[in-house]
């Protein structure tokens, strides 16, 4: 009995058997359609920046004011006290929202969300994408199009770290895949 399904008869295509390679090739492409685009990605990043430069100027402002330390820096005047207070507000920001909840400020109210490659999110990644991948791609700001351009919407920091950032919304579609 032919279908609409082809050659297959009705019954034969209720059986669905998984196998490995095809759970496989499921999850990657769920995790395509599930991972968050430059734009999307930008949005947040710019969210976050406003919510660490209004953190640091709370924070920091008043200490570099009441200390008169405007003019204090170490060398030159790039390595600034409040050059260097600014810089440990904002690593330490996107060290410690990324490990405790996989998510900055920014990405929360973009729903997105940090998801490592391997079995967990490990403190070592969050590190390496934060700290390292940061300094890099902050020191050549082009590096964050990268994300871009790459088919798989992955920065240089997702390589460093193996992770990659997706959407917190559609992110049960991944969980139902894997339990398959």
């Amino acid at each position: 009995m032919n279908s609409y399904y082809g050659d297959q008869s009705f019954e034969s295509s209720k059986q669905t058997v998984v196998t490995e390679d095809s759970r496989f090739r499921y999850t990657e492409d769920l995790k395509y359609v599930l991972k968050a685009g430059f734009g999307i990605r930008m949005c947040a990043y710019i969210m976050d920046l406003i919510i660490v430069f209004s953190i640091a100027k709370i924070l920091i402002g008043p200490i570099i004011h009441f200390g008169h330390l405007e003019d204090v820096y170490l060398g030159i005047k790039m390595f600034s006290i409040e050059n260097i207070l600014n810089a440990i507000v904002y690593f330490s920001y996107f060290i410690f929202m990324t490990f405790f909840f996989k998510q900055t400020l920014g990405k929360m109210i973009f729903q997105l969300k940090v998801h490592s490659k391997l079995k967990q999110l490990t403190f070592m990644q969050v590190l390496t994408r934060e700290l390292f991948g940061r300094y890099i791609c902050n020191f050549i700001a082009l590096l964050y199009l990268v994300v871009l351009f790459n088919p798989n919407k992955e920065g240089i920091h997702d390589m460093l770290s193996d992770t990659c950032v997706i959407k917190e919304n559609k992110a049960y579609l991944l969980k139902t895949v894997r339990s398959l």
